[in-house]
């Protein structure tokens, strides 16, 4: 497989995504697991019997990286919003109260 195909439909991975897009994104994954689990569990004897098993296990590990996503996108955000407050004199955490 090459970088080109890997990073399709990934325009920037470096860039934190919001919550409809981390869900897209995770659905189109798990469509293409599901797909290749299936594949595979047809070319294994008996492996049909356990592919259920194996998608459920995939989907667990995308639930995760979603979340994931989506705390950094979170943290980032608070970030620039302590950030931007810092600018105009407003810091959440103010040690020289008078």
């Amino acid at each position: 497989m090459s970088n080109e195909n890997y990073n399709q439909g990934n325009q920037n991975p470096q860039q934190p995504i919001g919550h409809e897009q981390a869900e897209q994104l995770k659905q189109q994954a798990e469509q293409k697991i599901d797909a290749t689990i299936d594949q595979f569990a047809q070319k294994i004897p008996g492996g049909t019997q356990f592919s259920q098993q194996a998608k459920d296990a995939a989907g667990h590990a995308l639930d995760e990286l979603e979340k994931q996503a989506e705390a950094q996108a979170g943290n980032l955000l608070g970030n620039a919003g302590n950030a931007i407050g810092g600018l105009f004199g407003h810091h959440k955490d103010q040690n020289n109260q008078q």
